[in-house]
């Protein structure tokens, strides 16, 4: 057990705002880049997009260009996609504080 009271437990450290949003647009964008890329390959092997850059030439793909490097640029794009309308809607909504409206004021 522990020999630590209550009182000699660390206090808790919040991450700051900032942090706190990247964090959960970086996490949202990989959870969507793991569906998609599941869902993609699902559907569509990736042989099939190796046989069309090749163009009937077995060998002429680039050597990195096999099955497991599909997926992985594959799931990079989509990450990247994610990435990117997190963070377009991050900055989207973001509200400037502004000076207090009277509830029968006009702009």
């Amino acid at each position: 057990m522990d020999p630590r009271t209550e009182g000699d437990q660390p206090a808790l450290r919040r991450w700051p705002p900032e942090r706190q949003v990247a964090a959960a647009v970086g996490w949202s964008s990989f959870l969507a880049a793991c569906l998609g890329t599941m869902l993609l390959f699902a559907a569509l092997d990736p042989q099939v997009i190796i046989d069309a850059i090749e163009g009937g030439e077995p060998g002429a793909a680039p050597w990195w260009l096999n099955r497991t490097g599909i997926y992985t640029l594959g799931f990079f794009l989509f990450w990247l996609i994610a990435l990117v309308a997190g963070i377009l809607t991050t900055v989207l909504t973001r509200t400037r504080p502004g000076p207090v409206d009277s509830p029968g004021e006009v702009r």
